[in-house]
């Protein structure tokens, strides 16, 4: 007994853990936006679909936190969506708007978002909303609609990241983007997957790895694409630097004489 009630307490204590890394890796970007006054060098791709997918996120998370019996039959099994996943969702996607915001007011150089981003985040909000819609005239459930922000979110969040690398490599560089917020999202992803493995040993159930799916695939997409954007920063394109208000690449400084 002693064991088990060790092993919740710890898993509470992961889930902080995770949330504070989480929540304080969207600082560093900001901070970095508002310090140069330029948003050159971040992707707008990327921050489009962190919008979408923290949108997602929220409404499904905080449904099934407060309404469980929409999505689990049992009214007697343990919630796989935690209070900690509730805040964090909420958290995000203020702190993305956030940095949209600074997207529009500061310097953007030659950068835009693309227009199939556009499309394809605003396609998802209007599903959303038809699904919404359809439901209130009778038509299709709530659990329809929680099950499509859940697959939505997994999907987007395999690809999320990609537009950051993409920029990265195109400009040969990573300036403009704080690998700091990247480090402790990578310690946030570690600790997510090692909350539900804890809640996984401690109730002998695959409810709470397979309950919560977009947790697990944000947590996993998120350790894959951050190794991709460290090994950029300090291995790839070390010491390549871009002037704040253009986009193209430039070489890499070459060494003084001796």
């Amino acid at each position: 007994m002693l064991g088990k009630t060790f092993l919740i307490i710890l898993a509470d204590v992961v889930g902080w853990g995770y949330f504070f890394c989480w929540t304080v890796s969207f600082l560093p970007q900001i901070y970095e936006n508002w310090r140069r006054k330029c948003v050159v060098g971040f992707s707008f791709d990327m921050l489009g679909y962190f919008l979408l997918s923290y949108i997602m996120y929220v409404i499904y998370n905080v449904t099934v936190f407060f309404k469980p019996e929409l999505v689990f039959e049992k009214s007697d099994e343990d919630n796989p969506v935690k209070l900690t996943d509730v805040v964090f969702a909420v958290v995000a996607f203020v702190c993305t708007s956030f940095q949209g915001i600074q997207c529009l007011m500061y310097d953007r150089g030659s950068q835009a978002i693309h227009l199939s981003t556009v499309l394809a985040c605003g396609g998802c909000l209007v599903t959303l909303a038809a699904l919404v819609i359809l439901k209130y005239f009778g038509v299709g459930s709530w659990l329809l609609v929680l099950q499509y922000c859940g697959y939505v979110n997994l999907v987007v969040s395999f690809g999320t990241y990609f537009p950051q690398v993409w920029l990265n490599f195109k400009r040969k560089s990573t300036t403009g983007f704080h690998i700091g917020g990247v480090l402790l999202d990578f310690g946030g992803g570690v600790l997510s997957i090692l909350q539900m493995v804890i809640y996984f040993v401690v109730e002998h159930s695959s409810t709470q790895l397979t309950g919560n799916v977009p947790k697990m695939a944000l947590g996993l997409v998120t350790l894959l694409f951050n190794i991709i954007l460290v090994w950029q920063h300090y291995i790839s394109y070390r010491g390549n630097e871009c002037t704040p208000d253009d986009a193209k690449p430039l070489v890499k400084k070459p060494k003084m004489a001796k």
